[in-house]
């Protein structure tokens, strides 16, 4: 059935992983044009189209995904980064947007604190960083981004043990 939406998100995919983004992109083009409030198929043709360059329709799908599911944290994230890549400061919101909905995915936090540095907001990202150690996922690179923002602070002692803790769990 050509009307069935999750086909032609799987075929768009599969696609896309055997490196026909055109087809791909057909594909998901046409489950998007049969149900445009379908999240999923919002959401791969949004990745499709960032992957190869075209940001602003994937900022438009992106947000369409989010339109339709607005819990759909990996829509939030890659939102956000896309916008950050553009120096949209928007982007932050979807960065804390994915954070909040999904706050056991450690990557949403990282990412979160690595933009607020970036932005120069060293101390929310100490927040954001804290909260991570605190539910027990930090991982290497969270310690590392938490050792250089103490030691940009001039706190040698916390970032060496950050690095420390880093090198430990390499």
């Amino acid at each position: 059935n050509p009307d069935y939406v999750a086909p032609l998100v799987n075929l768009g995919l599969l696609y896309s992983q055997h490196g026909e983004p055109d087809k791909a992109e057909e594909a998901l083009r046409t489950a998007v044009r049969t149900e445009p409030l379908n999240a999923p198929a919002q959401f791969n043709l949004g990745l499709l189209l960032a992957e190869n360059g075209k940001t602003d329709e994937a900022e438009t799908c992106l947000r369409k995904a989010l339109e339709s599911d607005p819990r759909m944290a990996q829509a939030a994230y890659n939102l956000g980064v896309l916008l950050l890549s553009q120096e949209n400061p928007e982007g932050l919101d979807w960065c804390r947007k994915a954070w909040e909905l999904e706050p056991g995915e450690p990557k949403y936090g990282y990412t979160l604190a690595f933009y607020q540095t970036r932005a120069g907001d060293d101390a929310e990202a100490i927040t954001t960083l804290s909260d991570l150690f605190a539910r027990g996922i930090a991982d290497a690179d969270a310690c590392m981004l938490l050792g250089s923002i103490y030691e940009r602070r001039g706190d040698r002692d916390k970032a060496r043990e950050m690095y420390q803790r880093a090198a430990g769990m390499r």
